[in-house]
């Protein structure tokens, strides 16, 4: 099989589903048949049925130069390397192979992580870009996602307004924002005609409003709103790794509807699936909120600060069927009894992640079809290269690239 240098050390991981085309492609050759042509772009999705919906996290920093300082720890740890390389997410060819990605292998949506920031009287983003790639891409209507809103203290000088001014400020500019771009958008994930929206911050957010009792408030208008607007109301989900009582009744007095986790600490790396299931069964049993169960991948910081762990993909198929069991308990009518999050399809740098990679390719997304598909297990997974596509780093003569919808 000849591989492209720039992926040659991706060799190994990938061979299952690339060299089976190969193969194949020999196999017709010996009988005396040209070989295939190869498709002229991302063959189509070939989605596979789940018993629950399931969606990823994902980390939108990857614009800009491949060289970038968001690319340094992956220089640094070249396992980690992306099947898609040091790729731009802006580029709508990059989200139908994430899509592709995804839909084969049972995950359902993604929660992109939404960042405001720049003037206080005004709504602008920053790695936005991703999601209106998607947006714009082949195979968007096949996919979904929705937003955590990125909503924690950062520097005013350089960043800007992360949060909000105040009410009015959420009310008037932020929600409408979403509205438009978002919740009225046919792939932003409803669920009982009603939008998803996560908050990171639930400290920051009370701050911002001046208390839970003002923000519980506000988030009544923002259901009132959403009701104005055709749909049955607006799910809010708040943050928290810990099952710490002090921070649990404060979001419940903010009038969350349920809690879930970005990613899970684990303190106990020797024991990463055993801690992240006693964290769950814990914050089941305690919590006064309702939970959305997140399963972490790893962990490393963007800077290896730790505490380091890293799941092979065995591991995390072991944390999948763990959390399953987990979900199986909740009550019918709860969110948590009907979806579950992966922490993260694409951290690169902070060292989580499940999208197709260099050190274990396509394992971790095979451990998800496996645990949440009846699908068979022969299954082919196909690269970029395998069909000629690609770079897809900025620069490149496919990145930047929008597609056309078929009808």
């Amino acid at each position: 099989m000849n591989i492209p240098t720039p992926l040659r050390k991706l060799a190994t991981p990938f061979l299952a589903g690339a060299m089976a085309l190969s193969l194949s492609n020999a196999a017709r050759c010996a009988d005396g048949d040209a070989a295939p042509e190869k498709p002229a772009y991302v063959p189509a999705p070939e989605p596979v049925k789940t018993s629950i919906l399931v969606g990823a996290h994902n980390c939108p920093l990857w614009e800009g130069s491949p060289s970038g300082g968001v690319w340094a720890q992956v220089v640094k740890h070249p396992e980690r390397t992306p099947a898609l390389g040091r790729y731009d997410d802006t580029n709508p060819e990059v989200a139908d192979w994430e899509t592709k990605w995804a839909v084969e292998h049972g995950i359902n949506f993604f929660v992109y992580c939404w960042y405001r920031a720049g003037k206080a009287d005004a709504v602008e983003t920053r790695y936005a870009g991703a999601i209106e790639a998607l947006k714009k891409s082949k195979f968007a209507d096949q996919f979904h996602f929705s937003i955590m809103w990125e909503n924690q203290s950062r520097d005013l000088n350089s960043w800007g307004q992360s949060g909000v001014s105040g009410e009015s400020d959420l009310l008037e500019r932020l929600l409408p924002f979403w509205m438009e771009n978002y919740f009225k958008y046919p792939g932003y994930l409803k669920i009982d005609n009603k939008p998803l929206l996560y908050i990171y911050d639930a400290r920051k957010l009370g701050a911002d409003l001046g208390g839970p009792a003002n923000v519980a408030a506000a988030f009544d208008k923002m259901r009132a709103f959403c009701k104005k607007a055709g749909f049955d109301g607006l799910y809010l989900l708040s943050e928290l790794r810990y099952p710490s009582p002090q921070e649990l009744a404060f979001r419940k007095e903010m009038g969350f509807d349920y809690i879930f986790e970005y990613c899970l600490p684990v303190a106990d790396v020797a024991h990463p699936v055993a801690t992240q299931l006693s964290l769950l069964q814990k914050m089941r049993e305690t919590s006064p909120l309702p939970q959305i169960v997140t399963v972490s991948q790893g962990w490393s910081g963007w800077h290896d600060e730790g505490p380091n762990y890293h799941l092979p993909p065995a591991q995390f198929e072991e944390l999948l069927r763990g959390a399953k069991a987990i979900i199986e308990t909740m009550p019918a009518h709860e969110l948590g009894s009907k979806l579950l999050l992966l922490d993260c399809w694409n951290e690169w740098s902070e060292g989580h992640y499940i999208a197709p990679h260099q050190e274990f390719g396509f394992g971790y997304l095979d451990a998800v079809r496996r645990v949440f598909s009846s699908a068979p297990e022969p299954h082919q997974d196909l690269l970029p290269h395998d069909i000629g596509r690609g770079p897809y780093e900025q620069g490149s003569p496919t990145a930047g690239v929008t597609t056309k919808k078929t009808d």
